[in-house]
């Protein structure tokens, strides 16, 4: 294999590679988000349990007064029954007793009910308090683990960078000039291998010559279609 095509194979692998791991480092803050949104979305689900039982404890207690305004109604009935001397006057002020305690059974009931979605409430946001606490925790070690990741990354991306300017500096100028051109304006790969007779880049099937060529390069060999470098690969 041709010398400068050796050099720009290993370019090209460099560049691969810090391509890759920009990527993965731009991920990086939208994984954390991710993290955070999750998290938030379990911490509005408790303060929206908290609300809700917070709501039903508000009408238990209107109900309670209400119960409470009810049974001082029926004393104060109770005490006019005594002043009543019309049998009419009383039968009357005994319905309407009968007519309040019944408003005290339905309002007691309801007060029932509401005491029942209470403690269910009660028994969610405990269940929720600790979900959120270990999603809380998860969430930190997922953050801390995506910080040292990043670290890395910024590292390995240093390094590699770094080899990547010292063999651009040895290579032939005008052939790395030919390769990032290709690399600017394919987007993936600028050098290709010739595999079962086809371009490893669009992978359309060569002509006899250019794969002669390809095995027998002594100058860089272009895909007639795509225009990438073709090296030959042993099958």
């Amino acid at each position: 294999m041709l010398a400068i095509l050796e050099q720009l194979l290993i370019i090209q692998e460099r560049d691969r590679r810090i391509a890759q791991l920009k990527t993965e480092k731009a991920r990086i803050p939208i994984e954390i988000a991710a993290v955070d949104h999750r998290l938030s979305e379990t911490s509005q689900h408790l303060d929206s349990l908290r609300q809700q039982q917070k709501h039903l404890e508000s009408e238990r207690k209107k109900l309670e007064i209400e119960a409470e305004s009810n049974r001082a109604q029926i004393l104060k009935y109770r005490i006019q029954l005594n002043q009543i001397k019309s049998n009419t006057e009383y039968q009357a002020l005994l319905k309407e007793i009968a007519k309040v305690e019944e408003k005290i059974v339905q309002v007691e009931d309801r007060e029932l009910e509401f005491m029942e979605q209470f403690e269910q409430f009660q028994a969610a946001i405990k269940e929720e308090q600790v979900a959120v606490k270990d999603l809380m925790a998860k969430a930190e070690a997922a953050k801390q683990d995506f910080k040292k990741r990043a670290a890395n990354i910024e590292r390995e991306l240093v390094q590699l960078q770094a080899e990547r300017e010292k063999l651009a500096q040895e290579a032939d100028p005008s052939a790395l000039a030919r390769y990032e051109r290709l690399l600017r304006s394919k987007g993936d790969m600028a050098i290709v291998p010739v595999q079962h007779g086809n371009c490893g880049g669009c992978h359309l099937h060569l002509p006899p010559q250019i794969m002669h060529n390809a095995k027998h390069a002594n100058t860089l060999i272009s895909c007639d279609f795509c225009g990438r470098v073709l090296y030959w690969q042993s099958e």
